[in-house]
């Protein structure tokens, strides 16, 4: 059996004025079509509500029972109507966001910040990997949105339902050990890199990927003795002397052992994409797209 809730809803104006035609003025109806309107709900329910007399009428025990229910009922429903208004304005409900490690601190946790300072009642829950990783549980929907990358002379390849929005772009470098004999060099010609050892990131991400094609460019192939996707691990191998790397600038401060090398040619640069659905009707994903390219920025 469904009750329908706009007859609870004047079920429990007539009972709160005694009359059908006091609830009818309050309810902009007409006394004839509220008391229809009863009477369906008796005929449904097989229960007498009302007594019914010449100018009020007397609800029974029934009537009053079913009101004290309906008004827990109405009272939910309310919220949930103010429910639905907060969380068409943003101001309620779940964001689930992807990112890579490196973005953690200097990005993401300034940028969550800035989002949360008028949304304390969003969840927040955060996911860690590459974008080749990330980027489809945004396509599939287990995601919001993801914070990635891409690199120059490396093709993008990722799911055609997603909307790419440009965060920021940052400068690549090929860093070395303090003590690394060019460093004192004024400046380098990438071709000199040929015979160092590199360390570098996996075979299938975009930051080898460009690594190599920037070394075909200049002739040779790089030679990885070590492989890490933790760019503070990288800048470790890199620190202690046993090899050569190529990092975003977002990473360059995190070991003061690891200088950057001066090279002549003109380098490629990595670009922090957001990645959401391009169906996506979350006002949240908006909002925290914003927090991101404003952080970037700053």
């Amino acid at each position: 059996m469904v009750v329908d809730t706009r007859a609870l809803f004047t079920l429990e104006t007539v009972v709160r004025h005694g009359s059908f035609a006091a609830a009818a003025r309050e309810l902009g109806f007409t006394p004839s079509a509220v008391s229809q309107q009863m009477l369906a709900l008796e005929r449904r329910l097989d229960i007498a509500l009302f007594d019914r007399g010449a100018k009020m009428v007397i609800p029974t025990e029934a009537a009053r029972h079913l009101c004290d229910r309906a008004e827990e009922v109405l009272t939910l429903l309310k919220q949930i109507e103010i429910d639905v208004a907060r969380l068409g304005a943003g101001q309620l409900g779940r964001l689930r966001v992807g990112t890579f490690d490196s973005a953690g601190g200097p990005i993401l946790g300034q940028a969550m910040a800035k989002f949360l300072i008028r949304r304390r009642e969003i969840e927040i829950t955060l996911d860690e990997g590459e974008p080749y990783e990330l980027f489809p549980l945004v396509a599939n929907g287990s995601l919001d949105v993801a914070l990635g990358f891409k690199y120059d002379l490396v093709p993008p390849q990722f799911p055609d339902n997603l909307l790419l929005q440009s965060v920021t772009a940052e400068d690549l470098y090929v860093v070395a050990s303090d003590k690394h004999r060019l460093v004192t060099k004024h400046a380098i010609d990438f071709g000199d890199l040929a015979n160092e050892t590199w360390v570098a990131h996996r075979n299938e991400t975009a930051s080898y990927q460009c690594l190599r094609s920037l070394c075909g460019m200049h002739g040779f192939s790089p030679r990885v003795a070590f492989r890490s996707n933790n760019l503070g691990t990288v800048q470790g191998i890199v620190a202690a002397g046993l090899g050569v790397a190529l990092i975003p600038k977002i990473a360059l401060r995190q070991n003061p052992n690891v200088t950057a090398l001066s090279i002549k040619q003109e380098m490629p640069k990595r670009h922090i994409v957001s990645a959401r659905r391009k169906n996506d009707s979350n006002p949240l994903t908006d909002a925290f797209i914003a927090a991101l390219r404003a952080t970037a920025r700053i």
